[in-house]
């Protein structure tokens, strides 16, 4: 699966977050400063290229809808991720994690039993 830009990835969570939208719709949707209604317009035709939108013509205009799933994505990029830059490690990542201050030995403990207790 092709990765995201920033700029295409800010548009595909406000897809994802909704069954169908207009151009219009995003644009409300997207954080300020808001880009313009064609920028939208120019990304969603790369993400349809992509195989990320899909788009059906109602009235004089189109309505987007996701083509990926978003848990599908995530799997994707985390898994890439992993890969290039802790040799495909959760265990180094954590560890990395750790050293960076970025989470506690407490929340890796609950990290684990929130874990297991889904597991179980």
């Amino acid at each position: 699966m092709k990765e995201l830009t920033k700029a295409e990835e800010q548009i595909m969570q406000v897809v994802w977050a909704h069954d169908q939208l207009f151009i219009k719709d995003i644009v409300d949707q997207m954080p300020s400063p808001k880009p313009a209604y064609n920028t939208v317009g120019t990304f969603l035709k790369i993400l349809e290229a992509k195989g990320f939108v899909s788009r059906v013509k109602i009235g004089n205009t189109f309505a987007y809808s996701a083509s990926v799933k978003k848990k599908d994505y995530t799997q994707s990029f985390l898994n890439g991720f992993l890969s290039n830059y802790f040799e495909g490690s959760a265990e180094k990542l954590l560890s990395f994690m750790v050293e960076e201050k970025k989470l506690n030995i407490k929340q890796v403990e609950d990290l684990i039993k929130n874990s297991w207790t889904m597991i179980n």
